[in-house]
């Protein structure tokens, strides 16, 4: 079987993220299904771009073969993002029989970091004779709309409106990274069968030790008596850390110190208003993937958070949540959904989103369990990720959907 995998924002291990398409890609070579990814020579997600690459020629990346379609660099979410779609989808149109007959797919998937890719796939399907699979990573328009303040009456939000029914509706299956979206999708009077496939972890994954700076500094807060609640990600608002650097300013009087990983815009606000409040936060900077692991196992407690949205009730199914997970690590779940790994599985202390004071709440309590809980929280943790979330049997369910709509 032949599959053509479209993501413009499409990455690798050593490029920078989207993972998905890349990690499909390799589990689908295991089970004798051939990929090619299409994907534009630039993305802001990336850490490393192909804008030096010859467009529509093949091209390794980490063991899978990509073409790109050039599109331009931009910042931020301005015109120039939008033009880069223009570049993608523009420019795939216009070579869209020359890349059909160089790729002969069975199945093309539009993964869609925004709908009007669809109008991409579905041509290229229809030249390849092949079937057509939409792939939902968020919704919209109703993400720019609720966590952007887009009007829904704004021209690109009507659009995208448009696109994105017309994808569901005219695709033969809509695989959907988030667990809720079947009700969305029925809301739009549209009856495409909805398959709900996570996103996944390789669970026996080798993690590096965490350094020995970082375990020196963990050691010196134990024997000062402290607790530790950790985080690792981004300092931003979405991850609702203006609300975490609240709760622990509320806690300055327990034994609780604050580990956080990672960097962002925020940070420099957040470091202020942690003086400001008195609170114990310890912002340790980044630490490459492979060692975050063993770094956050080092913890008392995790922390992860959201702000409220309606959006969240469609679900959350974000990596971050599965590393965390897969420590065993009693998890401080603040997050604005029912509809996650964390809550199906039950094991994470949780906390109302945007309520610093039942965060601080959740934080006394994690970093509190009696080992006995702990230990529940830990199999349960893990036994959920492992059964739910395993990359290989992800891939095998998700090609089995795709040899249906071929």
């Amino acid at each position: 079987m032949r599959i053509l995998y479209i993501d413009h924002y499409a990455g690798s291990p050593t490029a920078g993220m989207e993972y998905r398409p890349h990690a499909m890609a390799l589990e689908w070579a295991k089970l004798g299904a051939e990929t090619t990814i299409l994907a534009g020579t630039y993305s802001h997600l990336r850490k490393r771009n192909f804008e030096d690459v010859d467009p529509g020629r093949p091209i390794d990346v980490d063991g899978v073969p990509f073409r790109f379609l050039r599109t331009r660099s931009y910042e931020g979410n301005g015109l120039g993002r939008l033009l880069s779609w223009a570049d993608f989808v523009g420019g795939g149109l216009r070579r869209a029989r020359a890349i059909a007959d160089a790729t002969r797919p069975d199945v093309v998937i539009a993964s869609s970091t925004y709908p009007f890719d669809t109008w991409l796939a579905a041509a290229l399907a229809r030249h390849a004779g092949a079937g057509l699979v939409h792939e939902i990573h968020d919704l919209w328009p109703l993400t720019p709309i609720e966590l952007g303040g887009h009007s829904p009456h704004h021209p690109l939000m009507w659009a995208m409106g448009v696109a994105e029914r017309w994808a569901y509706r005219h695709s033969r299956v809509i695989v959907s990274i988030l667990p809720n979206t079947e009700p969305h999708v029925r809301s739009l009077g549209i009856d495409t069968p909805v398959i709900h496939i996570p996103n996944g972890i390789d669970v026996d994954q080798p993690h590096a030790p965490a350094p020995a700076d970082f375990v020196a500094r963990i050691d010196a807060l134990r024997k000062a008596g402290r607790r530790i609640i950790g985080y690792a990600g981004g300092m931003t608002t979405a991850n609702a850390m203006d609300d975490f650097v609240e709760a622990m300013g509320l806690l300055t009087d327990e034994p609780v110190t604050a580990v956080l990983l990672g960097d962002g815009l925020l940070r420099p606000d957040l470091e202020q208003r942690a003086a400001r409040l008195g609170a114990h936060i310890d912002f340790a900077g980044s630490l490459p993937k492979a060692q975050v692991h063993e770094a956050l196992s080092l913890c008392d407690a995790l922390y992860i958070g959201s702000k409220r949205s309606p959006l969240y009730e469609y679900g959350v199914s974000a990596n971050k949540i599965f590393d965390y997970m897969l420590t065993g690590v009693p998890i401080v779940d603040a997050f604005a959904s029912q509809h996650s790994p964390l809550a199906y599985s039950g094991a994470a202390v949780r906390a109302r989103a945007e309520d610093p004071h039942d965060i601080a709440r959740a934080i006394v309590e994690a970093t509190n369990l009696p080992d006995d809980e702990r230990a529940r929280l830990a199999q349960a943790s893990i036994a959920w990720v492992r059964e739910h979330h395993s990359l290989p049997a992800l891939a095998e369910r998700f090609l089995t959907v795709l040899r249906v709509a071929a």
